[in-house]
């Protein structure tokens, strides 16, 4: 399908005129009145009906202008999105968020702070559905816990992590502390196990470490959150007597991916409280 055709269809539609339609297009009504054939031609039909100078569309041609609007807006939304990586070399990498709030948006301000014409994306997503758009090429660089074992991914550990169980400093002292569940990892709950009542529903699940925090207090539980945390926000408190989980982390993308030398670039920048 030429894309010009489907424009010049559009345009007729429009104005009704196949003159006004030839100088929107910077055509001649010949050339207008040609392409319009030829798309006719192509479908079998008539999409429009001449009565001198009354020119409407014909019931194919109503039905064909959504998908004529649709096609030439996706093919502009195309060109774009072509145009744009080809200029800057965007980069894209997804991680939980979980990991974006503790660890990753420091990381991001010290690239963009040390790197210029940086063009990225910060894609937010739980990790299965990450390492589907890795296969599928609509991502570049995966952060995870969990390097995911498939011979066409490369990892590389950056570093680790550690994780303390924390309650709000505001939250009475009880026996056994109601748990929210906070993403890190599938295999997670071996560093969950020991916890009193570990095998209760957790009142809470979620990929967000800030919003876990906020509701520490509110709910009378704890949760597994960053350990430099204590340094950062004075609402929480270590509970004690419970073992810090740490946790590696993982930069992976495919072995054949064209982005390779720009994702190398990036991992040459640590990121920080990784111990």
């Amino acid at each position: 399908m030429d894309t010009e055709l489907l424009k010049t269809f559009l345009e007729v539609s429009r104005t009704r005129h196949f003159g006004r339609a030839a100088e929107a297009l910077y055509l001649t009504q010949s050339a207008v009145s040609f392409r319009i054939r030829q798309l006719e031609t192509q479908l079998g039909v008539n999409l429009f009906t001449r009565h001198r100078n009354n020119i409407r569309l014909t019931s194919a041609g109503e039905r064909l202008l959504p998908y004529a609007e649709s096609l030439m807006n996706t093919w502009l939304m195309a060109k774009k999105e072509v145009s744009h990586t080809q200029q800057h070399h965007e980069l894209s990498i997804g991680a939980s968020a979980s990991l974006w709030e503790a660890y990753l948006t420091p990381w991001l301000q010290t690239l963009y702070e040390n790197r210029e014409s940086l063009h990225l994306e910060a894609r937010v997503a739980q990790r299965h559905s990450l390492v589907k758009q890795l296969h599928e090429r609509q991502l570049d660089l995966l952060i995870t816990t969990e390097a995911p074992k498939m011979d066409e991914l490369t990892s590389q550990q950056i570093g680790h992590i550690s994780l303390a169980l924390f309650r709000s400093r505001q939250s009475e002292k009880l026996e056994k502390y109601d748990y929210i569940k906070l993403e890190w990892g599938a295999d997670f709950h071996q560093h969950e196990s020991y916890l009193a009542g570990g095998d209760d529903v957790p009142v809470l699940t979620t990929t967000s470490a800030h919003l876990t925090r906020q509701l520490l207090h509110v709910t009378n539980a704890c949760a597994f959150l960053p350990e430099t945390w204590h340094n950062d926000y004075a609402d929480l408190l270590v509970i004690q007597d419970t073992p810090v989980a740490v946790r590696p982390l993982y930069a992976v993308w495919l072995q054949n991916s064209d982005q390779q030398t720009h994702i190398k670039q990036l991992l040459k920048f640590p990121i920080a409280n990784l111990k």
